[in-house]
């Protein structure tokens, strides 16, 4: 195993080769290849060794959407069809993803950075100078990091919640809330049409909610057509309807999973509570929003 070399100071001020801010899948991987290379490295997270990836995207996502999956292809195929005699265990496939996010706990993924000779600094980091990091934990206190060669951004990103009119009246989730959800909601507007929005409409709807997904410029827009073009032999067509009001949202394509509509804005984002669908909830106050697009 590589050893950290030439990591030196004392107390709050501490000089390493390299600094990476972020411990999410891009700064974990550029902090083993620096210490791959002999360059001692500290890593500073705030939150959760892992990132997004983790614990509120890839894995848990894909955990939410495998089991549904499997039971949708086995309908689909005579004799193992036959074979179904029982609904989904939602609470079942709920500790499936609890499993794979490690309980929201990241201590394999530190366990993992101590063996690979990687320095964790848990705290908020800010650039305070050349080549210089402070970074400040949840009492306060603040470490001083200097880097000899370079310092690394590797924070990600965050969900963004669009200013939608009356959208702050209401409970709101991102991708966060969304993916670590306990129970499974009656109804569900998804605001945007990426690849989280894209697998939350279908996780959820295959669990049983009514979904309804507002994309503005379409379902996965940054992929190739057909990955947004979703085949009848795996979705249901519904009828087109029009908006109840002039400036709501206006109805482009219905072609949906089970229980799901998609939707586009004819502009913009010019949504009230009293524009939305005429079949979505307009009381209910779980809704959940992801601006991917």
């Amino acid at each position: 195993m590589p050893g950290r070399v030439d990591m030196s100071g004392t107390g709050n001020d501490l000089t390493y080769d390299v600094i990476v801010v972020g411990a999410g899948p891009a700064g974990e991987n550029v902090a083993d290849r620096a210490v791959q290379g002999g360059l001692s490295v500290a890593i500073v997270e705030d939150e959760l060794v892992g990132g997004e990836c983790s614990y509120w995207a890839c894995m848990p996502t894909k955990a939410l959407l495998r089991s549904t999956a499997a039971l949708h292809a086995a309908r689909q195929l005579p004799g193992a069809r036959q074979a179904i005699t029982s609904s989904l265990d939602v609470d079942a496939i709920l500790r499936r993803r609890d499993g794979f996010s490690s309980g929201w706990k990241d201590d394999g993924q530190v366990s993992w950075l101590q063996q690979a000779g990687i320095d964790l600094v848990r705290g908020r980091g800010r650039l305070s100078g050349p080549r210089t990091v402070e970074v400040t934990d949840v009492q306060g206190q603040t470490t001083q990091l200097t880097a000899r060669h370079a310092v690394v951004i590797a924070t990600g990103s965050s969900a963004l919640v669009p200013p939608v009119p009356g959208l702050a009246d209401v409970p709101v989730w991102t991708n966060r809330e969304a993916v670590a959800v306990k129970t499974v909601p009656g109804r569900l507007v998804i605001v945007g049409g990426g690849v989280v929005a894209a697998e939350m409409t279908t996780a959820f709807a295959r669990l049983g909610s009514a979904v309804t997904m507002l994309a503005r410029d379409g379902v996965l827009p940054a992929n190739e057509p057909f990955a947004g073009d979703w085949s009848p032999r795996h979705s249901r067509t519904w009828a087109s309807r029009s908006s109840p009001a002039s400036e709501s949202p206006r109805l482009v394509s219905t072609r949906t999973a089970p229980r799901c509509s998609v939707w586009r804005t004819a502009q913009s984002w010019k949504l009230t509570r009293s524009s939305w669908p005429s079949d979505a909830d307009r009381t209910r106050k779980t809704w959940a929003c992801h601006g991917s697009d």
